[in-house]
């Protein structure tokens, strides 16, 4: 369902239709308002359009290096997901390990138990 909105940005006040909650638009458009503001008053010659032009080319930078940072966390999250599962594999590869040693030592054990005619005490 789609909200109306009214905001004031740079004087002017717009209506807009959004699926966003009132909250979220208003708080965009108080940053807008506060980013065109403040180039307005820093240039004084620049136009309203020429503002609103440089704050979509900040947006859209903002956009490409938020989304380079979240494409670099998958790829590291996919490392590590990658790691992690050659060391769960290598994990289970040294427990088959031990448990085969575990059972060689005890036929040893055995063995040589069965070879001296006695067994070995437990506090050796």
């Amino acid at each position: 369902m789609q909200n109306k909105v009214k905001v004031r940005i740079i004087g002017r006040e717009y209506t807009l239709g959004t699926d966003n909650s009132e909250e979220y638009t208003l708080s965009l458009a108080a940053e807008l308002d506060a980013r065109m503001n403040s180039m307005l008053s820093e240039s004084g010659s620049l136009s309203g359009i020429d503002v609103a032009i440089l704050c979509a080319l900040d947006a859209m930078d903002d956009l490409k290096r938020a989304s380079a940072n979240a494409d670099n966390i998958r790829l590291q999250l996919g490392e590590y997901v990658a790691s992690a599962d050659r060391a769960r594999s290598n994990a289970e590869s040294y427990k088959k390990e031990i448990s085969s040693l575990k059972k060689r030592i005890e036929e040893l054990e055995e063995r040589l138990k069965q070879k001296s005619g006695f067994g070995l005490r437990d506090d050796q």
